[in-house]
């Protein structure tokens, strides 16, 4: 038996480089059609009278093939399929455009795929465990975010003075509320072969991943609000502390939470349904595919969030076993479309000219953030549990190291990108750009590495 565990290790050294291959060729094929082809090609499809809708038909196409090819191409290497989605989409850039372009489209496809990803994310782990760890997790992912967002929109003002770029300060302070957040979608997956010695460790990243989406959404919702032209860093935080502000998180809170709630009582007659009739049909996976979706709607007719519904709808419900054929269906679509929805079409918006005219200020401030202001918020907002006995209330260093080095930026964040960028009146050069830079970076240099850090660490096997 050990021989035979030990066997697929070997495989991926012998295949990694025909990886690599592959997936470079996906890239340039996919770039050379756009290029060369993409245009005559949208402009055949347009002049389709009958069907007036098939470049977006073929954006969908497009959309699946894409999906497969970042699957298997990154099958045998360390780095993350969706780093590959946003590399395909960026070279895919005239042959998305019809979606791009189609803001209802593109707005009903990403935050469709973002409440499914937050829904799964709930699902991650028990209400128990996450009633027992949400002080430590609330810090993180609420005191947190606010840190993070302001120190980051405080970095990126010192870039820019630094590197005379100009980048007017809604962007500014956007910037730092959309990326303030980790990503459950990218975090989940990276921890799924780790092997922690405390189930705390890794149930706190994974909940504050989700939390914090929230909480950088809302934050994110609330600024979108504000007039920030004119106004500094402080100024516009100062602002926050506002009745109307308070109101507006308490009723987006509020509903967000009775419509995850419904959305919760809707899953549990479903499962009492299908332990009673012990059958399964196909509209058994399309019913629990829609309910986050459902959630999300509830949520923002009523005036709350939906995002908070889709999380509080996934938290609650617990899968017994004759739903896992259903699960198992859901995480499919996760995986197969959900994420690669959102970082192909995150990619298509980006200009790659643009993306490199801001590389300087852009990978300047994604290394500073996972490097120095992450640690230092998380040792700010937690360092006082290391201070406790070792037990069930205490932290350790290392844990907390452990914690510094998550800063996976994703799914959530690029859908705030596309939300700002579809709800802003003003310049938003720079917005998409150095959130791009942030994303990938984030998604290139801590995935590979969290299992290496996470036992040099101790915390895991």
């Amino acid at each position: 038996m050990p021989h035979q565990q030990d066997a697929p290790r070997r495989k991926p050294r012998t295949n990694v480089s025909a990886s690599y291959f592959w997936l470079a060729a996906a890239v340039a094929a996919l770039a050379l059609v756009s290029h060369v082809f993409g245009k005559p090609i949208l402009a055949a499809l347009n002049g389709l009278a009958d069907v007036p809708f098939a470049p977006a038909l073929a954006g969908f196409g497009l959309i699946a093939l894409c999906s497969f090819a970042s699957a298997y191409a990154t099958r045998d290497t360390p780095l993350p399929s969706f780093v590959v989605a946003i590399a395909l989409g960026m070279a895919g850039h005239d042959v998305f455009a019809p979606i791009a372009a189609n803001k209802t489209a593109l707005g009903a496809l990403v935050t469709g795929s973002a409440a499914i990803i937050l829904f799964s994310g709930g699902l991650e782990m028990t209400l128990r465990s996450f009633l027992r760890l949400l002080v430590k997790v609330a810090l993180l992912a609420l005191p947190g975010v606010l840190i993070t967002a302001f120190a980051f929109s405080s970095l990126l003002q010192g870039l820019s003075l630094a590197t005379g770029t100009a980048i007017a300060m809604p962007v500014i302070v956007l910037l730092g509320a959309i990326l303030a957040s980790t990503d459950p979608a990218a975090i989940i997956p990276v921890l799924q072969g780790v092997h922690f010695k405390k189930r705390e460790t890794k149930d706190i990243v994974v909940a504050e991943s989700a939390l914090n989406d929230v909480a950088g959404a809302l934050l994110t919702t609330v600024f979108l609000k504000i007039s920030l032209a004119g106004m500094s860093i402080a100024a516009a935080y100062t602002a926050l502390a506002a009745s109307s502000t308070y109101r507006f998180l308490a009723e987006q809170t509020g509903y967000g939470v009775v419509a995850g709630v419904g959305a919760w009582l809707m899953l549990a007659l479903m499962s009492l349904i299908k332990r009673r009739l012990r059958e399964h049909h196909g509209a058994d996976q399309i019913a629990f595919l829609a309910m986050p979706v459902a959630a999300f709607t509830a949520a923002a007719a009523l005036g709350g969030s939906g995002f908070l519904a889709a999380f509080v709808a996934g938290i609650l419900f617990r899968t017994e076993d004759h739903m896992l054929e259903i699960e198992r269906f859901f995480q499919q679509v996760i995986d197969g479309l959900a994420k690669p929805v959102i970082f192909l079409l995150v990619g298509a918006l980006v200009d790659p000219q643009a993306l490199l005219n801001y590389a300087p200020i852009g990978i300047a401030a994604a290394l500073v953030f996972m490097f120095v202001l992450r640690p230092a918020m998380v040792f700010l907002v937690l360092g006082i549990y290391a201070l406790l006995p070792d037990g069930p209330r205490g932290l350790s260093v290392n844990q907390l190291l452990f914690f510094s080095f998550v800063r996976e930026t994703g799914a959530i964040p690029a859908v705030l990108l596309i939300t700002a960028v579809d709800r802003m009146t003003g310049p938003t050069s720079g917005l998409v750009e150095i959130g791009m830079w942030v994303i990938l970076l984030t998604l290139i240099l801590a995935p590979p590495f969290t299992p290496l850090v996470a036992r040099r660490l101790g915390v895991a096997e």
